[in-house]
């Protein structure tokens, strides 16, 4: 789930004893809230920099192992690493106080942990720094025609192509409610995505979905963004969510999409969302290497036939999506983005600058780059598409009019949407005389009322709401969210008022008997102790007790300097010794 929703099912209270966290102290000074808080750079930084090691270590085991999760308590404790069950509590417990991670717990007691999925890739470069990788040589341009596949259309404009053919085809459903066979075949011919590209991305339909895995796709991507909803035996057109998506901007379309991907592709997959984030990192337009990230990826430690998968499958996502071009070189494949979404809050909602639609007298109608997509959508309901480049050509004649009138177009409507689209250009009169003349024709299947073409304005001041996207909101399925102030590593640690200060206070020596009493209450903790050995003071972390022959020995992870080692220690082989309970005597 999104940072928005998460804050929909917290309480202002909660909200207010997060930004109390040692993390926020610099983002609180500035005045921010917490939902701005864990989405702004700077903020994201300090917080890092202020967390004891426990907090960062349970942060970067959960970023790599579990993507934003969910994942069970359980899980998660397994991937621990070096750190003592307590001190990994510990970090937690930092982590849940400052609304960076939540826990939640389901019907049956299970307890899970989850982050704002909107979050992961803010807090992916603070968490794992990188070199900035070496573009490849510039001299080889002759990959920009070799590619080994071509990227496809962004899938904001496939999807607006995708809209377009069902305003034509009608959303009528057949008697097993469903789109007839002949309105899916033509919407697989107006996207480039194929059901073989959906299923390399990782895209699984419902068990009893009928569509095959492309039309799925957007048919669920669709009524996700609420453009269209199931309405009886139909389907139809929320007009003024079509219009609000439209009016974004066309990168932040694609950043809004690349969200809801990341969260309903990869949701089983953390090592595409570590991959994802990595490559999220790269200069757009600038061709590297394949080589070169995977080596990145190897330097974070991250090394197996699962990582060199995941980059595979995380560059064939992003070709599909349109996001991404391949070449094939013969020293491997090269890779760069061929449009790089921005993330949400690197960008401003900006004034649209709107290129104006060049009109030929022909009927041609020539389209720029920057021509808003309120605009494409009318083009593609009243004319031809020719081509889809970077000019776009679309072309006015008389069986797309005659359409356009069935649909409910009039010749006065489409006459203002052109003189509009032109920037205010004068129509040529050898055109309107050919639309007029068009519009004299009896329109062959005029369309039920249900069927108009939804109609949207191109006033960009009109669309004052920015499109707000909601994920999935499978998080918290069947689970309730937990009471943060319940987060005390004193609940953790049974009968700590009992346990005697110097135990806790002091590095001393003890007698055997009290050795033995002090590694069992760390055991029962799952904390971990000093030892003063040789004139160096360790940290230990005990794992079993064993009962010897008159005496006892303990076996353990021995975290020196530089390494960790697993040991088994007996009472005299240590001068002294201090319980560690993390967030109370201090913290290993």
């Amino acid at each position: 789930m999104f940072v928005s929703e998460w804050s929909e099912k917290l309480t202002s209270h909660a909200k207010q004893q997060f930004m109390k966290s040692p993390f926020w102290i610099e983002a609180a000074k500035r005045g921010l809230c917490w939902e701005a808080a864990v989405m702004d750079k700077p903020s994201i930084q300090e917080a890092v920099d202020r967390m004891d090691e426990a907090s960062t270590a349970v942060l970067r085991v959960f970023h790599i192992c579990f993507g934003a999760g969910p994942v069970s308590e359980e899980r998660l404790f397994l991937s621990r690493a070096g750190l003592s069950g307590a001190e990994f509590r510990y970090g937690l417990i930092q982590l849940q106080n400052a609304g960076i991670v939540f826990a939640l717990r389901q019907g049956w007691g299970e307890r899970l942990y989850a982050m704002p999925s909107d979050c992961f890739l803010l807090w992916h470069p603070v968490l794992f720094p990188m070199n900035k990788l070496s573009a490849a040589d510039s001299g080889y341009g002759i990959w920009e025609h070799r590619q080994e596949d071509m990227s496809n259309k962004p899938l904001g404009r496939q999807l607006l192509t995708a809209w377009a053919e069902l305003a034509r085809s009608g959303l009528g459903l057949t008697s097993k409610g469903i789109l007839p066979k002949k309105t899916t075949a033509k919407l697989m011919q107006a996207i480039t995505l194929t059901d073989a590209d959906m299923k390399q991305a990782g895209w699984q339909p419902e068990t009893l979905d009928s569509y095959s895995p492309a039309v799925s796709f957007v048919l669920k991507l669709s009524m996700h963004l609420g453009v269209i909803a199931l309405d009886g035996n139909r389907m139809k057109w929320n007009e003024k969510t079509l219009g609000e998506w439209l009016a974004e901007p066309e990168l932040r379309q694609e950043a809004l999409l690349l969200q809801w991907c990341l969260e309903e592709l990869l949701e089983k997959r953390p090592a595409m969302w570590h991959i994802m984030a990595l490559l999220a990192r790269l200069d757009p337009g600038t061709w590297y290497s394949e080589t070169v990230m995977a080596e990145e990826v190897r330097h974070h430690g991250l090394e197996g036939r699962e990582w060199d998968q995941s980059l595979d499958n995380c560059l064939n996502l992003l070709r599909v999506f349109g996001w991404m071009e391949l070449a094939r070189v013969a020293d491997g494949r090269m890779m760069r983005w061929a449009m790089k979404p921005l993330l949400l809050q690197d960008q401003q909602r900006q004034e649209a600058r709107q290129e104006p639609v060049m009109i030929e007298p022909n009927g041609d109608l020539l389209v720029l780059p920057g021509c808003p997509n309120r605009i494409r959508w009318e083009l593609e309901l009243i004319a031809d598409r020719k081509s889809d480049d970077q000019i776009s050509v679309w072309q006015l004649t008389r069986s797309s009019i005659g359409r356009a009138l069935a649909h409910g177009r009039t010749i006065p409507s489409v006459l203002s949407f052109l003189h509009a689209a032109s920037g205010g250009l004068p129509i040529s009169p050898l055109l309107e005389s050919s639309l007029m003349d068009w519009g004299k024709q009896d329109p062959l299947d005029t369309k039920q009322s249900s069927d108009i073409y939804p109609m949207l304005t191109l006033d960009h001041e009109s669309v004052t709401v920015e499109f707000q996207l909601r994920s999935s909101g499978q998080t918290l399925v069947g689970c309730e969210l937990m009471n943060h102030e319940d987060f005390r590593i004193e609940r953790f640690l049974p009968e700590l008022d009992r346990v005697p200060l110097s135990w806790l206070q002091q590095l001393r020596s003890y007698h055997h008997s009290t050795r033995l009493e002090i590694m069992e209450k760390a055991l029962s903790w799952q904390a971990p102790v000093h030892l003063s050995m040789d004139d160096a003071i360790v940290a230990f972390v005990p794992a079993r007790l064993e009962r010897l022959d008159g005496g006892w020995a303990v076996t353990g992870l021995l975290r020196e300097a530089l390494t960790h080692k697993e040991v088994c220690l007996t009472p005299e082989m240590w001068q002294g010794m201090k319980l560690i309970a993390p967030g109370v005597s201090g913290f290993v």
